[in-house]
């Protein structure tokens, strides 16, 4: 984590993002964060843009989406964009507000604010945090939109989470197993080493971009953004918790360290309780040397900045 966030904060965060490649321990970040009872941080809302396929295509968010549907700014424009959210099926970010609230006071809401882009997202965040003063979300390639929402949202706080990309890579590889993938992916895995190829510069060409990143906001940003090293959380969590309280303008509290593996690659869902300290290096024995090398090279001088051997 950066010196800047070891500082005492006198002000409280009115916002926290979550950002980062996935695989980065993000999860888990949000879970330590959501042990405060002074924070919510949801799940994933996709609300801008994500691009794809080594960064050739874009895919709209869901601010693009909804924009499509209906200008919140009009009465009629609110209705129709309202309608549709709560009609949306599933377990996603916005089909999860039906939950929540009501589809009439959603809207009611809505209508208290100025309805501009920004204001879809922080009324839904606002549902989800219910009475708790800091509210958030957690989308990984929101990494990519970092100004976007400190511009939107002034007071807030940016943690991006980073892995070693070798363990990012073999996290990701592990967790798209043949019977998890789609038609498509299964054709494409049977190229073999020429899928390798390509996932592993996809994962390297990712890293090193958020890295690009980070220097910038790092910058940029030294008092609202920060970065957390997924192997720091997971060798001195008491001690990175702290440092993450502090960033946000919050007490720590010990809670914050008892953890349930959600979104684990290696491990059932749901177990065990606790941060598990065998997972910094578990890359070591699922990842071919070639693909490690490969990513090592392509990565190295982000890798030496972080302090990753090997």
């Amino acid at each position: 984590m950066d010196p800047s966030s070891r500082r005492p904060r006198q002000d409280r965060a009115t916002h926290l993002f979550i950002v980062g490649l996935p695989r980065t321990g993000s999860t888990l970040t949000r879970g330590i964060v959501n042990a405060s009872p002074f924070i919510w941080v949801a799940g994933e809302s996709r609300y801008l843009a994500e691009p794809t396929r080594l960064g050739l295509v874009r895919r709209a968010g869901w601010a693009e989406r909804f924009e499509q549907i209906g200008d919140i700014r009009s009465e009629s424009g609110l209705e129709r964009v309202v309608r549709y959210i709560f009609a949306m099926q599933g377990k996603t970010f916005w089909a999860r507000l039906a939950t929540r609230t009501t589809m009439a006071g959603f809207a009611a809401l809505l209508r208290q604010t100025p309805r501009e882009r920004r204001d879809l997202l922080d009324v839904a965040m606002r549902v989800f945090a219910g009475e708790r003063p800091i509210r958030g979300e957690k989308t990984p390639h929101h990494v990519l939109h970092v100004p976007t929402l400190l511009e939107w949202f002034p007071r807030a706080r940016v943690l991006q989470t980073i892995r070693d990309p070798r363990a990012v890579y073999a996290s990701l590889r592990h967790k798209e197993r043949d019977e998890k993938l789609t038609a498509l992916g299964r054709q494409a895995r049977r190229l073999g080493r020429v899928f390798d190829l390509y996932s592993t510069l996809n994962v390297a060409r990712q890293w090193r971009r958020v890295m690009e990143l980070h220097r910038a906001y790092a910058e940029g940003y030294p008092d609202r953004y920060t970065m957390v090293r997924f192997e720091d959380l997971v060798a001195s969590p008491q001690e990175t918790a702290e440092r993450i309280a502090a960033f946000i303008g919050v007490p720590y509290t010990p809670s914050m360290l008892t953890q349930v593996v959600h979104n684990s690659s290696f491990l059932d869902r749901g177990a065990p309780t606790g941060i598990d300290t065998t997972v910094v290096d578990r890359w070591r024995e699922h990842l071919p040397t070639r693909d490690a090398n490969r990513i090592a090279r392509m990565c190295r001088s982000g890798l030496d900045e972080l302090g990753y051997r090997g």
